[in-house]
């Protein structure tokens, strides 16, 4: 088994896993507040970060029996089966090539079998592209476990970087790779990580080279998720790693917990608040830190106020992470995970997208995730409730949302923060 890949949200003094809730979604879209500006379907600035909306994109689900690895559509099992399985979300996969698709044992009510796709087959990533460009979201963050190069080929994961690569030139998006340093080695005084993830992207120079990769401020953009998380990464050894990146020439975001800045006081464990302090941006990671209730309280206490004047004293550039909801009880073995944040109808969703845009204005907003049905935090289409396997308890979106509802949510706010800059 590989290590859990279970991104997690932080509190002031520790690391708390992502836990879910059972909840009943009720409410319906619509703040009033939602402005339909023009979304940016044709090709995107890729010169800047500011104003655009991009979504992380995992592209680690495989057939199963394959050479390609983990398939993430499971946990302990060969293939899905009833009561082992790894996601509890079904993709709606209306328009996916067929030969991408392969049947399961849960079963939909017209008597069917539901299917799910490969990510490695011709097809896959170019219609995931083609839906960000369809909705004005600027493109992906393509996650890069650390252990990923030692994994190739039979990880398959340059080839579905290679496809995210062609699909964002295709549709005019933007493109960044993204580290977790989940998986990381624990060796405290080395240069392993600062050494394997700059080998990593020396080989990667096709990508990094296409006309579609993302930079800021002149520099090629690479992020490095979880310092201060993964704490088998020490503070010394992640300030290396941020040191070794910016001397070859990277524009750096380092993907931290959301209690950052009270790491940056003298004395605080672990030592991460200096290393904070080196990135050209920070994106505190936000996924399980409020429910609907709390979010006002941490978007104006915490994000626009803390946050705010925290990242004012360090003179650096700030990431908001979004995300429309989570549930991961079929992953995690535990019934009290399912559905624990709520999406109620994608009011959550829509009130941090509009708290991103009106209130906070960061560079650029980070969509978590746009496949991420593992912990139900997916954003492209999925199972509606009413088409839900009858022999396994899965989370559907409501019936009356259009199945690109949340796509659309997303495409909006980046035309809207698009706005924001451009009269600022």
């Amino acid at each position: 088994m590989k290590p859990s890949l279970l991104r997690i949200a932080a509190t002031a003094t520790a690391t708390a896993a992502l836990l879910f809730d059972h909840g009943i979604c009720a409410a319906v879209v619509g703040s009033g507040t939602v402005a339909h500006a023009k979304r940016q379907t044709s090709t995107i600035d890729r010169s800047t970060l500011n104003g655009k909306l991009f979504v992380g994109y995992q592209g680690w689900f495989r057939k199963p029996n394959t050479d390609d690895g983990n398939s993430h559509w499971t946990t302990d099992t060969p293939e899905p089966e009833v009561g082992h399985v790894g996601v509890d979300m079904i993709p709606d996969v209306t328009g996916y090539p067929e030969d991408c698709l392969f049947d399961t044992v849960f079963t939909l009510p017209d008597g069917n079998p539901a299917q799910f796709y490969s990510n490695d087959c011709d097809g896959v990533v170019d219609l995931h592209f083609s839906m960000m460009a369809d909705h004005g979201i600027d493109g992906a963050f393509v996650q890069r476990f650390f252990f990923y190069p030692s994994e190739e080929p039979n990880g398959g994961w340059n080839r579905v970087l290679e496809n995210a690569k062609d699909a964002a030139f295709k549709y005019g998006r933007g493109l960044v790779i993204e580290y977790d340093l989940n998986g990381a080695p624990s060796a405290p005084g080395s240069s392993v990580v600062a050494d394997t993830i700059l080998a990593d992207l020396a080989s990667l120079s096709d990508v990094l080279g296409s006309p579609v990769y993302m930079h800021h401020g002149g520099k090629p953009v690479v992020e490095v998720w979880g310092v201060g998380i993964v704490t088998a990464v020490s503070a010394d050894d992640a300030a290396a790693l941020v040191t070794a990146l910016q001397a070859a020439g990277y524009y750096v975001i380092l993907g931290v917990q959301q209690a950052w800045h009270a790491e940056l006081a003298a004395g605080q464990p672990g030592g991460y608040g200096p290393v904070y302090a080196l990135a050209d941006m920070l994106q505190p990671w936000t996924v399980g830190a409020y429910d609907r209730d709390g979010y006002p309280g941490f978007r104006d206490g915490r994000q626009a106020t803390e946050d705010k004047a925290a990242l004012a004293a360090l003179g650096i550039e700030s990431s908001v992470v979004v995300w429309p909801g989570g549930s991961n009880s079929n992953a995690a073995g535990d019934p009290a995970a399912f559905d624990r944040f709520p999406r109620w109808n994608g009011t959550f969703y829509q009130d941090q997208l509009d708290g991103a845009v009106d209130v906070v204005r960061p560079s650029f907003i980070f969509g978590a995730m746009f496949d991420e049905v593992n912990e139900g935090t997916a954003i492209y289409p999925v199972l509606k409730r009413a088409q839900l396997p009858t022999n396994q308890r899965f989370l559907g979106v409501d019936d009356d949302l259009a199945p690109d509802a949340y796509l659309t949510m997303a495409g909006d706010a980046a035309a809207r923060l698009a706005q924001v800059w451009a009269s600022a």
